[in-house]
């Protein structure tokens, strides 16, 4: 064996064993594209465990999305496995459709299903080995770099995350195709690597040989700088975290607490706060409109597209927009112009000028679903969600229905259903969102004080 592959695997088993990746007799799924990089993975696991008696598990899914390049890449690993004596266990996944079902992005609904399928083959106390390596690692860190990341976005990828472990995360590409070529390793390639439209791979493609003209050794330079911020940002996140918990009382977390956090705490409590209601990642613009509402007391940001961060008297409530049960019954009072929602949304009334108001009268009113006549509005009336027994006699239609009826009539959620706005005034209903207003304040050819709702989300 020449010296760059022995040093090449005294890299790999160096960061199994500085992490404890892999203890004697566990069991380890190791996800297997057929790509270079998870077939070092595979083939290193399989020499590194078999004298340590590790159950080495290979996980193939089939996501569904690139047609016969798929399936071949299915044959490919099939027939490896098969020649090595590696158990091998099969996904087969509509991503696509699955990700129009639950409203998610493709790469997302992949991640998800990947790793879900892999958690259900290690169980409780078995191991995931992915083949992230430290070229991916780099990737991430610019990619985070370009969105203005902290010190948690540019740790890069950690080598060991719960039970998901990376063993190649200190080598780099290069080097996996070099122990590819010396083992003679065949690996199959995703004809996306090379379509430079995304993001990642104009890093690949693009930014990283340029940097590697300047210092050959980038890589390794970023590796030992993330793992220099690993070391911080885990002592900075343990402060974070107690801090959170000593702020946690009924509803959120209480905002006199929060603000007394110097900014390096404050920003880590507010994405330890997010991702207890889901598991996303904040960008730093996200971070910074929470802790704005969080130091003026009073306000509403919508962070990661569907994630409301709510301050308001002396706490600060983070809930899931999705969710209509997150804020139960709800009613404020209305504000004009411009009233804030429980879930982040503003309710603006918009009174016409003259020029639009004769516009208006030259159309049917039941173009204007909208359009309300403004002298319904009263000091009186309130912005709320639904409530047993509610009732509505839409405009022009001659009938009252309850509101049950017309959401099922309308094919509405029943998840969406407490977050649809309704104004009310009088003690009767005169606008519901999606629904237009009632026949009492319904705009006709001789109302003159016309103005137009509008629902918006928050902008942060």
């Amino acid at each position: 064996m020449n010296s760059d592959i022995l040093n090449i695997e005294n890299k790999i088993q160096g960061v199994i064993v500085r992490w404890n990746m892999l203890p004697p007799g566990c069991t380890v799924v190791v996800g297997l594209s057929g790509g270079a990089d998870s077939l070092t993975l595979a083939h290193f696991l399989l020499k590194y465990g078999k004298p340590r008696h590790i159950r080495l598990i290979a996980a193939h899914i089939n996501h569904g999305l690139r047609g016969e390049e798929a399936d071949g890449d299915e044959r490919f690993v099939s027939r490896w496995c098969g020649e090595n004596g590696v158990e091998l266990k099969l996904l087969h996944a509509d991503v696509r459709a699955l990700a129009a079902e639950k409203s998610e992005g493709l790469e997302e609904c992949g991640r998800n299903v990947r790793y879900g399928f892999f958690k259900e083959l290690a169980g409780e106390n078995g191991k995931i080995a992915t083949a992230h390596t430290l070229s991916d690692s780099t990737e991430t860190v610019l990619m985070n770099l370009t969105k203005g990341a902290g010190t948690r976005g540019l740790r890069g990828i950690p080598p060991v995350r719960g039970n998901i472990v990376r063993p190649l995360i200190g080598i780099t590409r290069a080097e996996v195709e070099a122990y590819c070529a010396h083992y003679g390793l065949h690996y199959v390639t995703d004809s996306t690597n090379f379509e430079a439209e995304y993001e990642r791979n104009k890093i690949r493609l693009g930014v990283i040989p340029v940097l590697r003209e300047i210092n050959p050794a980038f890589e390794s330079a970023v590796f030992g700088m993330t793992g220099r911020l690993s070391e911080d940002d885990e002592y900075l996140n343990k402060l974070a975290h107690e801090r959170l918990e000593a702020a946690a009382c009924p509803g959120g977390y209480r905002l006199e607490t929060l603000r007394e956090l110097p900014g390096p705490l404050l920003s880590r409590a507010i994405a330890m706060g997010v991702e207890r209601v889901r598991r996303v990642r904040l960008e730093s613009r996200h971070i910074e409109a929470v802790a704005g509402i969080v130091r003026e007391g009073t306000g509403s940001a919508t962070v990661a597209g569907r994630i409301q961060c709510i301050a308001q008297g002396n706490t600060l409530s983070i809930a899931a927009g999705s969710d209509s049960a997150s804020f139960g019954e709800w009613s404020v009072p209305f504000i004009a112009p411009k009233t804030l929602l429980p879930d982040g949304r503003t309710l603006t009334v918009v009174k016409l000028t003259e020029k639009e108001l004769e516009k208006c009268h030259k159309f049917n009113k039941l173009l204007f679903n909208n359009l309300i006549n403004y002298d319904t509005i009263s000091s009186t009336t309130s912005v709320r969600n639904r409530r047993n027994g509610d009732t509505f006699r839409p405009a022009g239609r001659g009938v009252t229905k309850s509101l049950k009826k017309l959401f099922n009539e309308g094919a509405v959620a029943p998840s969406q259903r407490g977050k649809i706005a309704i104004l009310e005034s009088g003690g009767e209903i005169i606008w519901i969102e999606g629904f237009g207003v009632s026949q009492r304040a319904c705009v006709t050819g001789d109302t003159h004080n016309i103005a137009e709702i509008i629902i918006k989300e928050f902008e942060t």
